[in-house]
């Protein structure tokens, strides 16, 4: 009786069409064709692409032929919400400090921007970067609002923005809390560069989704890397120790607009994605109509 009266309870939170799968585990083993594919099958609608490998490829020089991409989208019925440009390896990263190197980088995230606008996505995905863990902190922060200055004058020729994320502090100290991107957002001072969730990178240090919306609003976070974890981790939900319910209400009564996407990165996903997808969405569906 009880359980039939919480599933009855349920909030409806969202439309289905809010959300969003990315195909980050499926790039490794998988084409893009098999995503999309996949995709349909699963009823997603909107979907995010890691640019940077070879099934949707782009450095600093060139990018990808996109017409076979685009071609894939449209037959499967799929809208690109997000895309982002490989940035969590070393050779491209936002703080880059060696010159002829940050203008590698300002190239190859600049294709990546013009990636976005040719799939018809609103934003490219970004992060704060590492810098050099043996200077200041705010150096390398200062070295990616000058990096995304630039990019934002793209952006606006584009018709793209910019959605920054935290990262974790194994991955960066200068861009891993809320307070860090604040001060990059501070500094770059661009109506086109905007702020979005990461729920891994933001329980990991013990940050809540209502203190980004308190420093932030809603008008100004445009996206949201939305899975379970404990807190570390990309988990589906369900495996991991986040409330579902309590952090969509967070969502929802704080007016977010954007899309709520799926970041899913543990080892064994890569090697079964439409399975581990099947269950992420299965849980996901009581909450959305």
């Amino acid at each position: 009786f009880f359980r039939e009266r919480e599933e009855r309870d349920k909030m409806k939170y969202f439309s289905w069409d809010r959300l969003c799968n990315f195909n980050i585990h499926y790039d490794t083993f998988y084409s893009l064709e098999y995503f999309c594919r996949q995709m349909q099958t699963l009823g997603v609608k909107n979907v995010e692409l890691i640019a940077g490998h070879p099934s949707l490829f782009l450095d600093h020089k060139e990018i990808a032929d996109l017409s076979s991409a685009k071609a894939l989208l449209k037959q499967h019925g799929l809208k690109v919400g997000s895309v982002s440009a490989q940035s969590c390896r070393f050779r491209y990263q936002f703080a880059v400090k060696e010159p002829e190197v940050k203008e590698q980088t300002f190239n190859f995230f600049a294709n990546g921007i013009r990636v976005a606008a040719e799939l018809g996505s609103p934003l490219l995905q970004v992060n704060p970067g590492w810098g050099y863990w043996n200077e200041p902190l705010i150096e390398g922060q200062k070295r990616a609002a000058e990096m995304f200055q630039r990019l934002c004058r793209v952006g606006q020729e584009y018709g793209v923005y910019l959605a920054c994320e935290t990262l974790r502090p194994q991955e960066s100290l200068m861009g891993c809390r809320m307070e860090h991107v604040k001060a990059i957002y501070d500094m770059v001072d661009d109506p086109w560069f905007k702020t979005m969730l990461d729920t891994c990178a933001i329980g990991v240090v013990g940050e809540s989704l209502q203190q980004w919306f308190d420093t932030f609003g809603a008008e100004n976070i445009i996206h949201a890397h939305f899975q379970d974890g404990i807190p570390y981790y990309h988990m589906i939900w369900g495996e991991g120790k986040r409330k579902l319910d309590e952090d969509l209400k967070v969502l929802y009564d704080n007016g977010y607009q954007g899309l709520i996407s799926q970041e899913l990165t543990m080892g064994n996903y890569y090697l079964d994605p439409v399975s581990y997808d099947k269950r992420n969405l299965s849980v996901l569906s009581e909450y959305f109509y």
